[in-house]
């Protein structure tokens, strides 16, 4: 039985040789999406190759022969749960900044943080970041849509961030965070919407 199903995959918890694994499957049940599911894993897949032995990145053991990506099991739970118990703890977030710089140095931008169910938290408190589904990767020989879009998620990355750190209250952002805010178009769009309705 998966511990989790979404639109895009199955996660399965598997333990075996003493070791705990999680396994994420391609949700396959709709025909349509059934490639774009399977594009997803096998993109996946190659992000954790770059971000290998990036600390605050659960390990990945591969694929299988059916393509399901294999990873660490990281013993914790979402932001989405602990986020109240981690308000205002420093150290936690100087963790999770250092995390998403050290990401995009290596070439990739997530673009989806903003989902709480996004960032793991461990027993001692660390950060790791997970589903990579629709993350990209930038390349030196990357065209210049692909750096361009990517730009655009990186901040996009730094903005979620911004945002867990600040629970939405923008004008308490230190001076010194502030350098990492940039809203997007569509994110000051966004907020303007929300506030009308």
């Amino acid at each position: 039985m998966p511990i989790f199903e979404g639109n895009q995959g199955k996660l399965f918890k598997v333990k075996t040789d003493g070791n705990i694994y999680l396994v994420k499957s391609a949700n396959a049940s709709n025909w349509w999406l059934k490639p774009i599911n399977r594009w997803s894993i096998e993109n996946e897949h190659k992000v954790y190759g770059v971000l290998r032995n990036l600390d605050g990145i659960p390990k990945c053991y591969g694929l299988t022969n059916n393509g399901d990506l294999v990873l660490e099991y990281i013993d914790g739970k979402s932001y989405r749960d602990m986020q109240f118990e981690l308000d205002g703890n420093d150290h936690f977030f100087d963790s999770l900044l250092k995390l998403i710089i050290a990401m995009h140095n290596k070439g990739i931008a997530h673009g989806d943080l903003k989902r709480k169910d996004n960032l793991m938290v461990d027993k001692d408190l660390k950060p790791y970041l997970i589903d990579f589904g629709t993350a990209i990767v930038k390349y030196d020989r990357s065209g210049f849509i692909k750096k361009m879009v990517f730009d655009v998620l990186k901040k996009t990355d730094l903005n979620a961030w911004i945002k867990h750190k600040y629970k939405r209250s923008y004008d308490k952002i230190s001076s010194e965070d502030l350098n990492y805010y940039s809203p997007t178009s569509i994110e000051k769009f966004y907020r303007k919407f929300i506030k009308r309705i």
